[in-house]
């Protein structure tokens, strides 16, 4: 999800689109988000302060990485994420 978003916001930005307007469009259609709402800002302005350690998102990445391949469902976005 977030990293659709990122994608977005550049694409906006490089497309001569305001991405503050992006994040106002997105806040009012059915993707609206907390997450968005939240992180959107501070992307704006090249701040990613850490919210959350590093080390555990890759742990549960792996985690459901795992479970994916115990149940045979292809994964290949978190796989991507993960390297």
């Amino acid at each position: 999800m977030m990293n659709a978003f990122s994608e977005g916001l550049t694409l906006a930005e490089r497309s001569g689109l305001n991405p503050s307007t992006l994040l106002d469009v997105l806040d009012l259609g059915a993707i609206s988000n907390g997450m968005f709402k939240l992180k959107g800002p501070t992307m704006l302005k090249n701040s990613y302060p850490p919210a959350f350690p590093l080390k555990h998102q890759q742990k549960d990445m792996r985690l459901a990485l795992a479970l994916g391949d115990e149940n045979a469902v292809p994964m290949p976005v978190a796989a991507a994420a993960n390297e």
